[in-house]
């Protein structure tokens, strides 16, 4: 789109507080600052939510807006001249979409933040593994002595980085389809699409479109870095300088080598263009699905001039995430792993069959939430790898329909309760939703630490 043109701008709609709206607003303040001609500039800000987060904090940055909680309706778009939309609004909404056919821009905070910076930009977005890869690059480049801020879906807003005094190196972006469809202007110098499963299917029509929407990130990208398992989401031409990774061996670029490697390396180990480079058996992280996180955050690292053997060396320190298959208890001989942030089937499927090699015994799987419209008959090759299934949630008895002898429970203590009762030493306990969190937590965070006490429970109890 073309550069806005701030000087212009009398009337400015910023929908949705929360996280990202707060930023927008302390990056509007920043702006009438700075530009005279924006001092009289009227700004209406929209949240329908009684009571959003963020309201104190937006009223002391920008006391003389117009706070309404309210829909936004046709007539608040027209009278813009630039709607700004926190990502979780929908696009399509009929307002939005008549405010684009009238020239009026509509555009995200991520839209902000390229129109303005020079720093150099990586990006990763897909269904699952994102977040893993966004921290473990800017891990990987603060142990190489680089100063890499992760950003964007996950870390800081974008638009707080305008206002630091000490700039990064670089900036690691995490970016979710709904960020991806109000960018135009995101030069980035590498960009890389994960993975695709069915997910949001409650807000694109089709999985194509959810498609579609990822694929922008490849719009301005140099490196282009993709999946060589799912070659039906890539976008083509391919325009980019390409680099791949997946979970068989490529004498160019990134993969995996199954088998005994060598005598001591154990059954799997990422290779570089045909060489083995890193061992299962020397990361901290948990599930053989990692290793292809790991291919993704080196590509990346690549991208902005950090030495491949260094960063290597780096990525093994790495812990992982928390919610995200993360080792809570190994008492007894049971592992118990909080994977709360799998709110989508590919994640889960993700998990199970990532961490199904590492046990010896039972795997019991707790899932079951908020679905978002998902079709769950796509997880039942993945339940044939689960030994019990245990369900909560509102969508849970869908899930459990796909599993013979699978139970529902009331609440996620109860599940960790019943599960504690059937394991035994060698078996795992996953929990691994394949939903959002909304129907009885806060946030997939809540859900995870609720996770977590109910196992720390069982073991205090027992002491």
């Amino acid at each position: 789109m073309k550069k806005i043109a701030w000087q212009n701008m009398k009337h400015i709609v910023v929908l949705g507080l929360g996280k990202t709206g707060v930023s927008v607003l302390r990056y509007l303040q920043n702006k009438k600052q700075q530009d005279k001609n924006l001092q009289g500039v009227h700004i209406r800000v929209f949240d329908s939510r009684q009571n959003p987060p963020g309201l104190d904090e937006a009223k002391q940055i920008l006391g003389d807006a117009e706070f309404l909680n309210r829909r936004w309706e046709l007539e608040d778009t027209l009278a813009a001249d630039i709607v700004i939309a926190s990502p979780g609004i929908d696009l399509r909404e009929e307002p939005l979409v008549l405010a684009r056919d009238a020239d009026i821009p509509v555009v995200g905070d991520v839209e902000l933040f390229a129109q303005e910076t020079k720093l150099p930009i990586i990006a990763v977005t897909g269904s699952n593994g994102k977040s893993t890869v966004t921290r473990m690059v800017e891990f990987i480049a603060e142990q190489c002595g680089k100063n890499v801020v992760a950003a964007g879906n996950i870390g800081l807003p974008v638009l707080e980085l305008l206002q630091q005094t000490e700039q990064p190196d670089a900036v690691m972006l995490e970016l979710s389809s709904f960020q991806l469809e109000s960018i135009t202007s995101l030069k980035l110098e590498a960009a890389a699409l994960m993975n695709i499963s069915a997910d949001h299917m409650d807000r694109y029509s089709s999985v194509d479109e959810y498609i579609k929407a990822k694929q922008r990130i490849f719009t301005n990208a140099k490196n282009w870095v993709l999946n060589r398992q799912q070659q039906d989401t890539w976008p083509h031409p391919v325009t980019g300088k390409l680099m791949t990774f997946g979970n068989d061996s490529h004498p160019q670029h990134f993969g995996l080598l199954s088998g005994n490697v060598d005598r001591v390396s154990g059954p799997v180990a990422v290779t570089f263009r045909g060489k083995v480079v890193l061992r299962a058996d020397q990361l901290q992280l948990q599930g053989i699905h990692n290793l292809v996180n790991v291919q993704v955050a080196l590509a990346l690292c690549q991208a902005i001039d950090i030495d491949i053997e260094q960063a290597i060396q780096a990525v093994k320190d790495f812990k992982g995430l928390p919610h995200r298959c993360e080792l809570l208890s190994n008492d007894a001989g049971v592992l118990w792993v909080n994977d709360s942030k799998a709110t989508n089937i590919g994640a889960t499927a993700a998990a199970v069959e990532g961490l199904r090699p590492m046990v010896s015994g039972r795997l019991l799987l707790i899932a079951g939430g908020d679905g978002k419209g998902a079709d769950f008959r796509e997880l039942q090759s993945t339940l044939e790898k689960v030994d019990i299934l245990l369900t909560i949630g509102e969508d849970g008895p869908r899930i459990g329909q796909l599993f013979n002898g699978s139970r529902q429970v009331k609440s996620l203590r109860q599940a960790v309760e019943l599960a504690s009762s059937l394991v035994q030493a060698g078996d795992m306990v996953l929990l691994s939703p394949a939903c959002a969190s909304f129907d009885q937590f806060k946030n997939f965070e809540h859900r995870g630490d609720s996770f977590r006490q109910a196992v720390e429970a069982l073991y205090v109890d027992s002491a």
